[in-house]
């Protein structure tokens, strides 16, 4: 999902079917009991298959919740980021007969600040945090990140989340709410709201469609994004991502780490409850990267898992690792050893005025330029009479030439995009877009550019950038 849009880039569930012979069981478990089931148990299990769980099937989230617990105690003002003694780990914590323990209750975590129990993914120590928020303060917060309704994307077969009534909530209740167990919800509620977080604060309705285009009249009519509400201040989103990205460098997510990216996660193992035979385990993580101006949140959630282990942070973090390894450079987000370093080459622009409109092109082109050009005459006979960068200017190796003929001398304004804080890839992308080129010197991101922000260009302008590495302040 891109949180400041809601966009759904990429949805998905397994085992899936072939849309050709839908009424064909998809699994081999399914295949081997087909014949002696009754026709009602077939027809349920056809529409199971058909399902798409992102969507259609609830399941208990884990600790992946305790990023939500950690946002309503931030926005709170309820407890710090990094205070080492707001919360003591003995091993297990017990509500009146009922002792919950943490999973490394051999080996207690101890004291703990909100960033050690998160990275640790400690259940007593968010039990007590939740005693500490309410249930009437959890409560509001799940409204308000919409956890409670559904998300109206628009999607077939779409379930709600199942919560207990505000009234039926008890201490034990409220402290397995507090690690994302004994309520439901669907992928898309959740990755909804831990979108919220990533785009500081704002809640955006998942968005299925962005455009439709009438092939018949070229009309278009476009979907814009729906902000559904403010759920959190931009101070605590920037709280939060700092936590998550330190569960990945220090904690129990390290393996959904990609090498030259900053991501933040959270594992999740749902334990199946407890004489109940319909219910298992599930392994899941989130991450959303970058850290700073968001591009993309991930929810991976495996349902019942075999082999060895059970554990989000260990079967389903190295697949999240998998999928943002290729879906951040897919969507321009320059690694940091890209954006460090100096290796886009530059040309000196060859002056081909005077020359016919083919000759320069070929000219160009062999220097490897896009070229661009708007005639209706031979190329032929139609001379160059100007052309954008001038010639002698130095631009990058990759850039486009804008030329202009006896013909045609229309000139097309640009928009300057605001580049500061981007990376050199993300700078060189957005220019690209446009139709504009671009140099640079230094390295990290940008501090300045040639041209403002929202000042009118001509297409083809070379743009010089300054990058600079940022600052951080040592102790």
């Amino acid at each position: 999902m891109q949180p400041d849009t809601g966009d759904i880039l990429a949805m998905a569930s397994y085992p899936d079917y072939n849309l050709n012979t839908p009424f064909t069981p998809n699994t081999t478990e399914l295949q081997e009991n087909w014949e002696n089931m009754s026709s009602e148990e077939r027809v349920d299990a056809q529409y199971s298959m058909w399902q798409n769980l992102a969507v259609a099937r609830n399941y208990e989230p884990g600790s992946t919740f305790k990023i939500i617990t950690s946002a309503i105690a931030l926005e709170e003002d309820i407890v710090d980021t990094d205070n080492e003694n707001d919360f003591l780990c003995t091993g297990s914590e017990t509500i009146y007969d009922t002792t919950i323990n943490c999973w490394r209750s051999y080996n207690p975590h101890g004291h703990q600040s909100l960033r050690m129990a998160l990275q640790n993914s400690c259940n007593p120590a968010f039990i007590q945090l939740g005693q500490k928020i309410g249930k009437d303060t959890f409560y509001k917060y799940l409204k308000a990140f919409g956890l409670m309704d559904r998300t109206n994307a628009l999607v077939y077969g779409e379930s709600n989340s199942v919560f207990h009534s505000l009234d039926e909530v008890g201490p034990i209740e409220l402290a397995t709410l507090s690690f994302g167990q004994r309520f439901t919800v669907t992928p898309l509620q959740l990755i909804t709201a831990f979108s919220a977080i990533a785009n500081d604060g704002v809640l955006i309705q998942p968005r299925i469609v962005k455009q439709i285009v009438n092939p018949d009249t070229n009309t278009v009519t476009n979907i814009e994004p729906t902000e559904v509400r403010r759920v959190l201040s931009t101070e605590t989103c920037e709280e939060l991502k700092s936590l998550l990205e330190s569960v990945v460098t220090n904690g129990t997510g390290r393996y959904a780490a990609v090498e030259g990216y900053q991501i933040g996660g959270k594992t999740g193992t749902s334990e199946p409850i407890y004489n109940n035979t319909n219910s298992y385990y599930v392994a899941s993580y989130f991450a959303l990267s970058p850290i700073v101006d968001t591009k993309v949140c991930v929810l991976l959630t495996l349902y019942d898992p075999q082999g060895e282990s059970h554990e989000g942070g260990q079967i389903a973090a190295p697949v999240i690792s998998q999928i943002l390894s290729e879906v951040l450079p897919y969507l321009g987000i320059a690694s940091d050893k890209d954006a460090s370093s100096d290796t886009t080459d530059t040309i000196t622009i060859t002056d081909v005025r005077n020359k016919t409109l083919s000759e320069a092109i070929k000219i160009l082109e062999e220097d490897g330029l896009e070229v661009i050009y708007n005639v209706s005459g031979d190329r032929n006979e139609l001379l160059v009479t100007d052309q954008v960068p001038k010639p002698g200017t130095k631009t990058s190796d990759d850039s486009v030439i804008c030329l202009y003929t006896t013909e045609n001398d229309s000139r097309t304004t640009i928009k300057m995009p605001n580049l500061k804080g981007k990376t050199l890839q993300e700078a060189a992308n957005m220019l690209r877009a446009v139709n504009l080129n671009y140099t640079y010197e230094g390295t990290g991101k940008v501090m300045s550019q040639s041209v403002l922000a929202d000042e009118s260009v001509e297409e083809g302008t070379v743009i010089k950038l300054t990058l600079k590495n940022e600052v951080t302040d040592t102790y």
